[in-house]
């Protein structure tokens, strides 16, 4: 007889246990006063006073406030061992923050791929990185693929540098991961704030955001934010509706109850960008024209793209002149569209025991479903996608140390399917009539190569998960117990270590093969970590930290799911589920002139495995790097941001567009060396070796404020072989705003040289794909305050 799962329940019990005992505990031990100081009031952090006339929502210097993102308490950026980077609502509204591709702008490592266009994740230190909500995992995803982040709900960022920590235990997603801090209650008054954005390209979006307190226990917040935009791309668009509400109830100073919530709606076109690169194409716009001569047939008026002869691979080409590319255009048919709906709840409770002790509960669901059809192409189906999780922490603080404890609860579940067999990128000609890019039109895709139909989706096929990788219909549920703690014995030295060890059990079904393969399997995944903090002063610090820890990476599937089949397609494979990951991390950081200037200093070298992008394939990478970064805020008229980043990642090649079948896909202009073997070890492509960035705002006494932010990045490889090479690009970007009694309006140009600059996609797809970024924008925000 097949067990019964408990783990939902015990989620749901332990929440309502916590909840009851919170309540108890917050009735009777003493009151703790930890409210916010008032405005013109000094903040202080420990040893740390800001005495600045800038108030706290405009301040950028990450000093300014506590955080409890790396180790679960509230500490302070200059003695925690991690390089982090801490961004304001100050600076998200300055250059306008939209997507994570955006982080390029405000922190180093962060040069983050396309993904398609629609990147659900950024990217640190040139992985994939960890998407957390208030301290805990908010999506599973699968490669940073997804839904659009939804920045409605943000109050900051928090970007963490290196894998999670004991607390929030490893995932995949090993290179650094970021938490979005909720937007909170206000308890002073009531007070909000409406907005519209118009721009270029038809660009259209809204804000409402309203808070304050309904009794002096009980304060909301409620916030939607809209948008119907066409964008810089043909036939583009992007349609989303985001809903937020909060709640924080306060019945005594020592305890808090916060639920947080957010629906999010997203209609939106993908971005394949442009086919057929070459290093003509990069350098001088240039693209290679030509149709399919399959079967002996050139094709006709009617069929402009001569889709029925189409094969899923081995295409033969009549390739034609090179020709100049209108930037706007890409692999894309005008009907083709991805949806998706994502809905997140959060419970966090705090309660303080006494002075040495806080108990604190997070409750986390989330819930997603969409699908993407692309005709040239690729078809995903997530039907659907939901994650809960459970967290406990016992927090202790000692007379020379704290120490935080608990057990961590999570189960998952995932239906998705996903097909890019059929997948011939290179064989459509976008110059011509874009409506025939169309495998429905293709007589070898209708018999026969479109795949396995998909259960309640008409029309729609894909792969099996034991042949893709990608396929699945899984569960899986995680206990992981815990333990983080920092030792001081004296002003100069601490001594931090953590370890967690997550009894992961999975269970994956095969959904589209025919005789369905079911299998189980559980493992065990350790997370350990140490670092050493020397403070040369009271400001300052120098660290080491080691990190090591097993993960799921090769066996992620669609979705955030799981697979890892075997071989044979009979069994999981165990090595799959724990792959290895290590880090070495030497920093420093300085809080100097009177505290108006911050410093941050980190080199790292890491090792791991994952498995690649579409592929079954798993990657051996090796990462080295350096990464500076400085923030300035003197007084309430200046602040400025600089960071820059090197890093030397090589990686064992994984599958590659243009390998096999493809080969004859791929244009004159690429076609010699354009592939290595799998295995052969190459630099990583798609990330620029040197990142910098800098951002410089002025304000005036009169209300007119001044910003310029840059991105520079150096020259990287589009393709894993580096036969297509982005060379160095810049960015610069400017805005002015004028503040007028409640009114604050700003016009923001983005591109504002109109650079044509290029941005590379996933490594499988080098060969086939290149971004063409948008030229200059001009944006234009009316908000009112009240």
């Amino acid at each position: 007889m097949k067990k019964p799962n408990l783990l939902p329940r015990t989620l749901l019990a332990v929440f309502t246990l916590a909840s009851v005992s919170g309540r108890l505990t917050a009735q009777t031990t003493p009151p703790v006063d930890d409210s916010p100081p008032k405005d013109g009031e000094i903040l202080e952090l420990e040893r740390f006073k800001v005495t600045s006339d800038v108030e706290i929502e405009e301040m950028v210097l990450p000093i300014a406030r506590p955080f409890n993102s790396v180790f679960g308490t509230d500490d302070n950026i200059v003695d925690v061992p991690r390089n982090v980077t801490i961004i304001s609502r100050q600076q998200l509204s300055d250059i306008s923050i939209e997507s994570v591709l955006d982080f390029s702008k405000l922190t180093s490592s962060a040069f983050t791929t396309t993904n398609f266009g629609a990147p659900a994740n950024a990217s640190i230190r040139g992985q994939s990185a960890d998407l957390f909500l208030n301290g805990v995992r908010a999506r599973i995803t699968s490669n940073g693929n997804g839904m659009p982040v939804d920045f409605n709900s943000v109050e900051s960022v928090n970007i963490v540098k290196g894998p999670a920590t004991a607390v929030q235990g490893a995932s995949m997603y090993v290179g650094g991961f970021v938490d979005l801090i909720s937007k909170r209650p206000y308890f002073d008054k009531t007070k909000g704030s409406v907005s519209v954005t118009i721009g270029s390209y038809n660009t259209r979006r809204w804000t409402a955001d309203i808070g304050g307190p309904i009794s002096k226990t009980v304060a909301y917040r409620v916030s939607y934010s809209g948008e119907d935009s066409e964008g810089y791309y043909e036939n583009g668009f992007k349609k989303t509706h985001a809903f937020y509400g909060a709640l924080s109830f306060r019945p005594t100073p020592n305890y808090e109850l916060f639920i947080n919530s957010q629906m999010f709606f997203a209609n939106y076109t993908e971005n394949w960008g442009i086919n057929r690169v070459t290093q003509n194409l990069i350098d001088n716009g240039l693209y290679t024209t030509g149709i399919n001569i399959n079967n002996n047939s050139a094709g006709a008026p009617s069929d402009a793209q001569n889709s029925y002869h189409i094969l899923g691979g081995g295409n033969t080409i009549a390739w034609g002149p090179e020709v100049p590319i209108n930037r706007h255009t890409r692999l894309l048919r005008p009907s083709n569209d991805s949806y998706g709906e994502e809905f997140n709840i959060q419970a966090i409770q705090t309660a303080k025991v006494s002075s040495e002790l806080t108990i604190k509960n997070t409750s986390f669901f989330s819930h997603t479903q969409r699908d993407t059809i692309s005709t040239y192409y690729y078809s995903e189906i997530i039907d659907p996608s939901y994650f809960m999780e459970n967290r406990t922490d016992f927090i202790f603080k000692l007379p020379k140390a704290q120490v935080i404890t608990g057990l961590d609860l999570r189960y998952q579940r995932t239906k998705a399917y996903d097909d890019y067999f059929f997948e011939p990128a290179n064989a459509w000609d976008i110059t011509k009539d874009r409506n025939f890019i169309n495998v429905y039109n293709s007589a070898a895709f209708v018999n026969g190569g479109a795949g396995f139909p998909v259960p309640g989706w008409p029309g729609r096929f894909a792969q099996p998960g034991i042949w893709n990788g990608d396929t699945n219909d899984s569960k899986g549920t995680t206990i992981g117990p815990f333990v983080q703690g920092t030792w001081d014995p004296n002003d100069k030295w601490s001594i931090v270590a953590g370890g967690r060890v997550d009894f992961f059990k999975a269970e994956v079904r095969e959904p589209l093969a025919p005789w369905h393969p079911e299998a189980g399997i559980d493992v065990k995944l350790p997370n350990f970590n140490t670092s050493i903090i020397y403070k040369p002063t009271s400001t300052s610090s120098v660290y080491f930290t080691y990190n090591k820890s097993k993960n799921t990476s090769g066996a992620v599937g669609n979705g955030g799911g799981i697979t890892g089949w075997d071989a044979a397609g009979t069994a999981l494979d165990k090595e799959l589920f724990q792959q290895p990951s290590e880090l070495f991390e030497l920093g420093t950081k300085y809080a100097l002139q009177g505290n108006t200037l911050f410093l941050n200093f980190a080199v790292y070298d890491q090792k791991r495995t994952a498995k690649s992008t579409s592929s079954t394939v798993v990657q051996q990478y090796k990462y080295k790097g350096f990464e500076a970064e400085m923030n300035y805020q003197p007084n309430k008229h200046i602040y400025a941001t600089l960071s820059y980043s090197y890093i030397d990642a090589e990686a064992s090649a994984g599958f590659q567009y243009g390998l096999f079948g493809g080969a004859s896909e791929l244009p004159p202009g690429n076609s010699v060396g354009a592939t290595v073997p799998i295995g052969t070890l190459t630099k990583v492509p798609g990330l620029p070796s040197h990142l910098f960035n800098a951002l410089f705002s002025y304000s005036f006494d009169n209300g007119l404020t001044l910003t310029a932010n840059t991105v520079m990045t150096g020259k990287m490889n589009n393709n894993t072989a580096g036969t297509l090479v982005i060379p160095f690009q810049y960015t610069l970007d400017a805005s002015a705003s004028y503040k007028y009694e409640d009114w604050d309006f700003r016009v923001q140009v983005l591109n504002a040289t109109d650079e044509e600059n290029w941005s590379p996609p996933n490594a499988v797809y080098g060969n086939g794909s290149i971004l063409a970024l948008p030229g200059t924008q001009v944006q234009f925000t009316a908000k009112y305050s009240f």
